[in-house]
């Protein structure tokens, strides 16, 4: 199932609005190059979990925390950067699977390189820079069955586009 935004504030919304379909034990992996808008997805998917503190890449840290109310028993929201990972191994040493199955969700920008390791009920996501500046493509590929294109449809169309 794929979907469009046209700005950085709709990149903003449509992570709000899929941050209604989260669960504890969540990790949505996020494939993109450079730039493709996975760190804005993510700031939009921190605010609809109630996060008000400023969410950035966290390239250098590759893990950043951040606590969450509660709402639908989510603690923790993960925000790590996979990019500078060479191997499994490497990633495997982050614990964001131990993480997520505590009760956390997670966001992984380029989780793809060590899927393995993740843990969780993993949903990928890949986006694409469209022909306009901020044009952003998603495709989700939902390889666990976690939420159905249904239940993507209609937070989408909660938050105003079809």
């Amino acid at each position: 199932m794929s979907f469009r935004t046209t700005s950085l504030g709709e990149t903003h919304a449509f992570g709000e609005a899929v941050s209604e379909l989260m669960n504890p034990g969540m990790t949505i992996v996020l494939v993109g190059g450079l730039g493709a808008g996975k760190t804005a997805f993510t700031q939009g998917v921190a605010k609809g979990l109630g996060i008000e503190s400023r969410v950035t890449s966290p390239t250098f840290t590759m893990v950043a925390t951040y606590d969450v109310d509660g709402r639908r028993g989510i603690r923790t929201l993960l925000h790590a950067d996979l990019y500078r990972v060479g191997s499994g191994i490497e990633a495997d040493d982050l614990a964001i699977g131990e993480l997520v199955e505590e009760g956390a969700v997670a966001m992984v920008e380029w989780g793809d390189v060590a899927p393995d390791v993740l843990g969780g009920d993993q949903v990928f996501v890949h986006i694409e820079t469209g022909s306009e500046d901020d044009e952003r493509i998603f495709h989700f590929v939902d390889t666990d069955d976690i939420f159905n294109g249904g239940l993507i449809s209609a937070a989408f169309e909660r938050w105003g586009q079809s």
